[in-house]
């Protein structure tokens, strides 16, 4: 199941109960939303900092052979 669609779920499950108590609580959606926009900035970074560890990894391990063929001739 997707995440968006689930909160969307829990969204409109929230605005149901708002419905049946009679009374809303807009900070609640407002703090869901606040959320949402950090997960989707730290999946954003996580991505961002594995591509940097990859991009790294690689340019030693060239930069690793290179050494050992120096040190070879």
């Amino acid at each position: 199941m997707d995440a968006k669609t689930t909160a969307e779920q829990i969204r409109e499950t929230i605005d149901k109960l708002f419905l049946d108590a009679g009374y809303a609580a807009p900070e609640l959606l407002e703090y869901i939303e606040k959320l949402e926009r950090d997960t989707d900035q730290m999946q954003q970074t996580i991505k961002k900092l594995k591509l940097d560890a990859v991009r790294k990894a690689s340019a030693a391990a060239g930069m690793n052979s290179r050494l050992k063929d120096a040190l070879r001739e």
